[in-house]
């Protein structure tokens, strides 16, 4: 499989299971959180395929045991894994602490 159809592949997984994916440049690599409810990637796009592809394995590494995933698929995001290294990280935000952070 190419890169840019398994990355493909991998964005399609990751958004039927409710997440959104966005793209942004800054200081970071990509990570996953949830903001409000919502479930969110933020991948940094002035990062190469190799980065994007390693922070959308890392998130889809928590369904590897409870949904379907194509064989192949599941064979790149395991083979990954075992050399990714990087932790999920969620963030929990409410309206509430959001609230109190700008009438401060």
């Amino acid at each position: 499989m190419q890169k840019k159809k398994i990355l493909e592949e991998l964005v399609e997984l990751l958004k039927s299971l409710g997440f959104k994916i966005r793209k942004d440049s800054g200081n970071f690599e990509g990570g996953a959180c949830i903001l409000f409810s919502e479930k969110l990637i933020v991948l940094n796009k002035n990062m190469p395929t190799e980065i994007h592809f390693k922070v959308l394995a890392n998130v889809a590494r928590d369904y590897l045991n409870k949904i379907y995933i194509k064989p192949r698929l599941r064979e790149i995001i395991e083979k990954e894994l075992e050399t990714n290294s990087l932790q999920p990280i969620e963030i929990y935000v409410s309206k509430n602490e959001e609230n109190n952070e700008s009438n401060t």
